[in-house]
């Protein structure tokens, strides 16, 4: 499987993480078949430069959005601000949905976005398109 995720959004996603270091930066992502339609950067509630919780209030008013235009939330981004861009085994242990994509934003040197499924425990990636 793979995502496609375009120049100006995945430009965004690392503004926004870049823009919220040296905590984690996140937000939420909504799809289409596959294809990304719309990110939303949030708050983090944890405000950690080691974890992040999207605020109930964010989560709830992009999963409007995204279903009033017949999206589904796809996935959640977040920020490594000194590590790289794949999934730390607290982001596989609180990995809440199995369908979802997670977009990990590596800081350290060159900004990098990587793509993972993971599901029970187990952790794929997806290439991004």
């Amino acid at each position: 499987m793979s995502l496609s995720l375009s120049r100006e959004f995945r430009r965004e996603i690392i503004e926004h993480c870049l823009g919220a270091a040296p905590v984690e930066g996140c937000g939420l992502f909504a799809v289409e078949h596959d294809v990304v339609t719309r990110i939303y950067p949030t708050s983090n509630a944890e405000a950690s430069p080691s974890g992040f919780t999207v605020p109930p209030e964010e989560h709830f008013a992009a999963l409007a959005d995204a279903e009033s235009r017949g999206w589904l939330l796809g996935g959640v981004f977040h920020s490594h601000p000194n590590g790289e861009a794949r999934p730390s085994m607290v982001d596989v242990v609180s990995a809440l949905d199995p369908e979802w994509v997670y977009l990990v934003v590596g800081l350290r040197g060159t900004p990098d976005v990587r793509a993972w499924r993971i599901r029970e425990g187990e952790v794929t990636e997806l290439e991004i398109r």
